[in-house]
């Protein structure tokens, strides 16, 4: 796996390590970030959610598609993915 270098202000990097140590289980740096990045986008997602559903045709519509895949689910491939 490729490695690099960012520069961060010192006390970017020391809250860091305390997150990593006292909330993360005193994980690396490496493993704390790719945590934030992951929670991140799971927030993105969240409020992507947030906003298709405060649109009640885009959200109806959306529960009509899941409907639609639901339908194909029972291919007939007997649990076979």
């Amino acid at each position: 796996m490729a490695m690099t270098t960012i520069k961060v202000r010192a006390e970017v990097r020391d809250e860091l390590a305390r997150l990593a140590a006292d909330d993360l289980g005193g994980v690396t740096l490496n493993a704390a970030l790719e945590h934030l990045l992951t929670e991140h986008r799971k927030a993105r997602i969240l409020a992507a959610y947030a906003c298709l559903e405060a649109d009640p045709k885009a959200w109806a519509d959306y529960g009509s598609e899941l409907d639609e895949w639901d339908a194909v689910a029972g291919d007939g491939l007997g649990g076979e993915a």
